[in-house]
């Protein structure tokens, strides 16, 4: 593409639409905030078992995050993988808060 073609390009663009770059980085962002949540999670839950605590309640939390991600991108994306993931982790999540819901309360 020359100049002009990508001049034009860039001004026929939406103002809030992200280009490939910003798009890049999101999704990488996204990744590594999920990779500190995780090693976070594993840390917090060192510590409920040395403590003797139930521990489930922190992995329900970040299965929350990764079934609202998937659920989010089947929205926008319409993939019948995207789905199954989705829900998968959204019964994942659920089954340990009820986990550690049984644990607290019996």
């Amino acid at each position: 593409m020359n100049r002009e073609e990508v001049l034009k390009k860039v001004q026929n663009r939406k103002p809030n639409q992200m280009d490939e770059m910003e798009l890049d980085i999101l999704q990488k962002s996204s990744t590594f905030g999920m990779t500190v949540g995780l090693i976070m999670c594993v840390a917090l839950m060192i510590i409920n078992i040395y403590s003797n605590q139930p521990y489930q309640d922190v992995y329900s939390v970040f299965c929350s995050i990764f079934c609202g991600q998937y659920m989010y991108r089947w929205i926008r994306q319409k993939d019948k993988f995207t789905l199954f993931c989705g829900i998968c982790w959204g019964l994942v999540a659920v089954l340990l808060f009820i986990l550690y819901i049984t644990k607290i309360f019996v």
